[in-house]
């Protein structure tokens, strides 16, 4: 038993909180893959190809930290697919495993709306509304406890053609703050700037670029630069750095069947360049269906 409630508190102490007398900031992982599932970055994305799309992205880490997992589900639906000006209709899972007893689900209805400014120039907003929780379930019952809150984000992207893309987003807007157990957690209100462009090399090869910049009020912000080389819109490799975090390497396929696609992914975060290398080191895998 005191092994189990050491191991309880060691897990709550490594969790990326900021932490401020007795409250905890809570923020959602963040994939080194993110650009493989932009649904969970703002509310106003659309997917590129097709009409429909279902996405599954899954991270965890290695060795002794290896119950330590991220899980999302997104399902993403465009309508008037075919004209200027679209909606788009989302739901979203997610869920932050902090160990075997620590878990922050989130579940989330997102709506979405593409305007046509100019010639190739649209401009999308949206808004996600639902719930994040925080859960403890130690096999004591005096350290079990969950406690949910509203939660919600908006953002907004100007997208030119199908090679440049940037947004704004708004995340947890509602400052919610819960008591599980005893100190309080707060989920704080957090914004996230990114940019995603393409630059053509040859007939075969383009060369695809992402940059995010998550700003996180009470612990380090996180900037992104990734850079994959696409051949063929077959296959993809690259790599990208997280400033002072990680440095991720990334392997991709996309197959057709007709008017259906199949995205896989993976990603693996090596725990160069932190000072936590057992938290970083991780491996995801990202897969996507799109049909039109």
């Amino acid at each position: 038993m005191k092994f189990t409630h050491c191991r309880i508190l060691f897990l709550i102490l490594i969790t990326p909180f900021s932490v401020k007398g007795q409250t905890n900031d809570i923020y959602p992982d963040l994939f080194g893959g993110y650009f493989s599932n932009m649904a969970l970055i703002s509310p106003a994305y659309f997917p590129k190809e097709g009409k429909t799309e279902f996405a599954l992205s899954y991270k965890s880490r290695t060795g002794a930290f290896s119950k330590i997992n991220t899980f999302a589900f997104v399902a993403s639906r465009v309508l008037q697919y075919q004209k200027k000006n679209n909606h788009l209709v989302r739901v979203f899972f997610y869920n932050q495993k902090d160990g075997p007893y620590i878990n922050h689900p989130r579940g989330y209805a997102n709506y979405a709306y593409s305007i046509s400014l100019f010639r190739n120039v649209k401009v999308a907003a949206g808004f996600a509304l639902g719930f994040v929780q925080t859960s403890f379930s130690a096999p004591s019952a005096s350290a079990n406890g969950n406690a949910t809150s509203p939660d919600g984000s908006i953002g907004i992207t100007v997208k030119y053609k199908k090679d440049l893309e940037c947004g704004i987003v708004s995340s947890q807007i509602f400052n919610s703050a819960v008591s599980p157990i005893a100190a309080p957690i707060v989920y704080k209100r957090y914004y996230t700037f990114y940019l995603n462009y393409s630059v053509v090399v040859s007939a075969f090869l383009k060369l695809n670029n992402y940059v995010l910049w998550r700003n996180t009020p009470g612990v380090m912000s996180d900037y992104v630069v990734s850079s994959l080389l696409n051949y063929k819109d077959v296959f993809s490799f690259g790599g990208s750095y997280r400033y002072s975090k990680s440095l991720s390497f990334f392997i991709s396929t996309k197959i057709n069947f007709g008017k259906e696609i199949l995205l896989l992914s993976f990603v693996y975060n090596t725990p160069f360049f932190t000072k936590i290398p057992a938290w970083t080191d991780s491996a995801e895998f990202h897969s996507e269906y799109s049909l039109y």
